[in-house]
């Protein structure tokens, strides 16, 4: 049986200040994508979006997961009968707040949380995620998460795919002038790890959007611009198998090569991180003030 995958990516504008707004639009805009594509079996959105701002500290907001707005989104999955991730959230636990990402099952169940392995230091003060995560649709694909900056770190990507995943989805929240370095960087993870990659950013007030979908070989299957968008697109995961079977355009097998080659992936800077040299040079994790302390 042919493995195919109806997906929605929904590139939204939030409203900083009222994620009852922003709720409705999801709630809204979900249900118009699953009435006039209802072929579509998961549906997600982009970093943060339904989270609130605070007044004085951007975190004051952040609350334990199960919660109140938890319990409402289970609802737009079942109710809509779609795999469904809502962006992602600041999760309080203990003295800890994460960045942390739902999967909704069609039943309205979570079937996974990830927490952002790499926070966006030092701009963004939250706490590091320690796990990776994927989550199986029976009879069709393995899905790993991502969120936003860890599309800058492919030992994220590499492990995802090692653990089976066919797709990545990336919700981001990015308006700063290294979006065009991620528009090269997410087609470039699905070049080496032979997966498709899906990104879905969120418009805010500073900018945003430039949503991009890449598959397996790094083709660009959809690269929106930065108005609200509803991203539809049929994938097939058959072609992930052939791809990884075969090689990127039938003449590159990346795993069967990192399979048989005899480091077997022992690379000193995994093994003997802490000794490299490029470390020695770098300057604590700091928002610079002057452009004369980069020097530092």
């Amino acid at each position: 049986m042919e493995r195919r995958l109806g997906v929605a990516g929904l590139q939204l504008e939030k409203d900083p200040f009222d994620s009852d707004i922003n709720f409705k639009k999801l709630e809204y805009i979900t249900r118009k994508v699953k009435s006039t594509f209802p072929w579509v079996d998961l549906v997600f959105t982009g970093e943060l979006y339904l989270q609130q701002y605070g007044s004085s500290d951007w975190k004051e907001f952040a609350q334990p997961i199960p919660n109140d707005m938890t319990d409402r989104l289970s609802e737009i999955a079942r109710d809509n009968e779609c795999w469904f991730v809502p962006g992602s959230f600041l999760e309080k636990e203990s003295d800890k707040i994460f960045n942390t990402a739902l999967v909704y099952d069609p039943n309205g169940d979570i079937v996974a949380k990830y927490r952002k392995l790499y926070p966006w230091m030092p701009f963004e003060d939250t706490s590091y995620g320690t796990s990776f995560v994927t989550f199986d649709i029976p009879g069709v694909t393995r899905i790993g998460i991502v969120i936003c900056y860890d599309l800058w770190f492919p030992e994220v990507f590499r492990t995802l795919a090692w653990m089976g995943a066919e797709v990545i989805l990336q919700p981001s929240a990015t308006y700063t002038p290294d979006r065009a370095a991620e528009l090269v960087l997410t087609p470039a993870q699905a070049i080496m790890h032979q997966c498709y990659v899906l990104n879905s950013n969120v418009i805010s007030a500073m900018g945003g959007g430039l949503s991009i979908f890449a598959d397996p070989e790094g083709r660009i299957l959809q690269q929106v611009g930065t108005h609200e968008e509803i991203m539809t697109e049929v994938i097939d995961l058959d072609r992930v198998d052939w791809i990884r079977q075969n090689g990127s355009f039938g003449i590159t097998p990346v795993w069967k090569s990192l399979r048989d080659s005899p480091l077997r992936m022992k690379y000193p800077v995994y093994e003997r991180f802490e000794e490299g040299a490029i470390l020695k040079k770098l300057g604590e994790m700091k928002v610079q003030k002057s452009i004369r302390e980069w020097t530092d």
